[in-house]
């Protein structure tokens, strides 16, 4: 990374903390994927619930997580609906949970777009620890442009990733189809840590992800 972006990451990373801070997150600043990914493996916890994430696939970490003794619980392709479910639950119960948000507010919220619901559900309550990990480029302004960037962004790039037939493969934008591959049905907006949850975010200056 060029340094002035490095250190121009650095300010954003810097801002967004503090205001995540204030919204009842705990939040740390990681230079570099790789500190935040072992980081992440070192917690405390002898099973990890993972829904679909680029940003956890960019760290390598099911494999770290793995290596460092955790059972990792996640669905694979090829489940049946029912196996899915029953992944789903169990995940949702792990001692720890990894997601990755498709924006970070400057203003300190996060927010999730998702098929089925399963990791909105999960980064709001279950898990005993919730570990929320974002590249610098999931850093919006606001609410309204981070739902912007997780639709014409974030989710055109998965559907891109998953060869769905949806629209937004054509025209490289959003149109709020209704594909019935459409991917786009819940959106979790976290204004504040949710009361009951344990919640931690690891802001790493690198891109990651979607």
């Amino acid at each position: 990374m060029d340094e002035n972006m490095r250190k121009m990451g650095e300010g954003r990373l810097k801002n967004a903390a503090a205001t995540l801070t204030a919204n009842g997150f705990k939040t740390l600043i990681f230079s570099a994927g790789a500190e935040a990914a072992a980081y992440a493996a070192a917690l405390p916890g002898t099973t990890a619930g993972m829904g679909g994430s680029m940003t956890a696939r960019d760290l390598g970490l099911q494999e770290k997580l793995r290596a460092a003794g955790k059972e990792v619980v996640t669905h694979v392709a090829g489940m049946s609906p029912e196996e899915r479910r029953a992944v789903w639950l169990k995940a949702q119960a792990a001692d720890l949970y990894f997601a990755s948000p498709q924006a970070v507010t400057l203003d300190g919220k996060l927010i999730f777009l998702d098929a089925y619901g399963n990791r909105g559900a999960a980064v709001i309550y279950g898990p005993k620890k919730i570990v929320l990990i974002a590249g610098i480029n999931k850093l919006s302004r606001d609410e309204a442009e981070g739902l912007r960037r997780a639709r014409d962004i974030a989710a055109v790039a998965n559907n891109i990733r998953l060869k769905k037939d949806n629209p937004c493969v054509k025209t490289g934008r959003c149109s709020d189809c209704s594909s019935p591959s459409r991917i786009c049905n819940a959106v979790t907006l976290l204004w504040k840590r949710p009361l009951a949850s344990d919640i931690e975010v690891l802001l790493v200056n690198e891109n990651l992800g979607y």
